[in-house]
C-alpha cells in the first residue's frame, strides 16, 4: 500500500519518510568577512519585491562566510558568499528593518536545499574557496564553471578594542535577514509557492577586525555561467558610491529555524 504522509518536516524524497524537525542549528565556529557599501537607492529599490523597500541608507552588504562545526552536517561544515541589500518590509502586520537576501552561493548541496525549500534563502551551488589571508590582507571570491563571480578584498585588518568588538556583536544580532520563498508551477505558467519570510538567527562575535574594503561584480554570459549571468547582470547595477567598512569576525552562530516564518 502507498504511504501516508505524516505530520512532520519532509524532504524530497519523500518516500523514506521525514527527515524530524530541527527547532535550531548550531555552527560552532564561523569566521565572516563582510564588505558593506553604500549604492544607488533606485538601483537598489529594483532588485527588492514587493512590499519590501529599500533602507534609509541603501547598502549592500557583500559576505563571505566559512561555516565549521554544524550540527546537522555532523560536525562537518560549508562556506557561502552572499549579498544583502538593506531593506524595509512594511506588510499588513509585520515591519522589520534588516536584509533582505539577494543571492547566496554555496560549495554543498545539502545547506541549498535546506535552505531554499525550507527557509526561502536564494541559494545557488558555486565553488567558494577559503578566504585567503596575507599578512594583515584578506581576500575571498566565487566561481562556477570556472568562471569568477564575485570577489572582494579587505586590506590592512587590524584587531578591534572591546568596546567596538560588543558594538559589531550588537548590530550583527539587531536587523532580521529575510528572504522570499519561491516554487514555480511545474509548467512554468506561475508560482506554486511565493510569499516573504523571515529567517532569525542569533551571532556571536568573539573576535573582530576592520580593514579597508573592496569587491567586484563580474561581467559573465549564458556561456560562461548559464543562469549565474542574470543575477550577475542585476548586481552590476548596484554601483559603490561610498564604501562604509571591512569586518571580519569569529564566532559562533545559531540559526533560530522554529521561529522562521511567513511574513505578513
Amino acid at each position: 500500500m502507498p504511504f501516508t504522509l505524516k505530520t512532520g518536516g519532509y524532504f524530497m524524497p519523500l518516500g523514506f519518510g521525514p527527515l524530524g524537525g530541527q527547532k535550531v542549528c548550531h555552527y560552532g565556529d564561523v569566521t565572516t568577512l563582510t564588505v558593506l557599501y553604500l549604492t544607488d537607492k533606485d538601483a537598489l529599490a529594483a532588485l527588492l519585491p514587493e512590499p519590501f523597500q529599500p533602507a534609509d541608507e541603501p547598502v549592500v552588504t557583500v559576505w563571505c562566510q566559512v561555516c565549521r562545526q554544524v550540527d546537522f552536517m555532523a560536525g562537518g561544515g560549508y562556506n557561502v558568499v552572499g549579498v544583502n541589500l538593506s531593506a524595509v518590509f512594511n506588510g499588513k502586520k509585520d515591519h522589520f528593518l534588516g536584509n533582505y537576501a539577494a543571492i547566496l552561493w554555496e560549495n554543498d548541496t545539502i545547506p541549498i536545499i535546506t535552505g531554499r525549500e525550507l527557509l526561502g534563502a536564494p541559494k545557488l551551488y558555486a565553488d567558494v574557496p577559503d578566504p585567503q589571508q596575507e599578512g594583515n590582507d584578506w581576500r575571498f571570491h566565487c566561481s562556477v564553471y570556472g568562471t569568477r563571480l564575485v570577489e572582494g578584498t579587505i586590506k590592512n585588518a587590524a584587531p578591534v578594542d572591546e568596546a567596538t568588538r560588543r558594538e559589531i556583536e550588537r548590530i550583527a544580532k539587531a536587523g532580521m535577514w529575510m528572504g522570499w520563498k519561491y516554487i514555480p508551477k511545474a509548467d512554468w505558467s506561475g508560482a506554486e509557492v511565493s510569499f516573504p519570510t523571515c529567517i532569525p538567527n542569533a551571532p556571536t562575535v568573539n573576535q573582530a577586525w576592520l580593514g579597508e574594503p573592496s569587491h567586484r561584480f563580474f561581467e559573465t554570459s549564458w556561456a560562461d555561467s548559464l543562469y549565474h549571468s542574470r543575477v550577475m547582470a542585476g548586481l552590476r547595477t548596484l554601483p559603490p558610491k561610498e564604501y562604509r567598512a571591512g569586518v571580519i569576525t569569529k564566532g559562533t552562530q545559531e540559526l533560530l529555524v522554529a521561529e522562521s516564518r511567513r511574513l505578513e
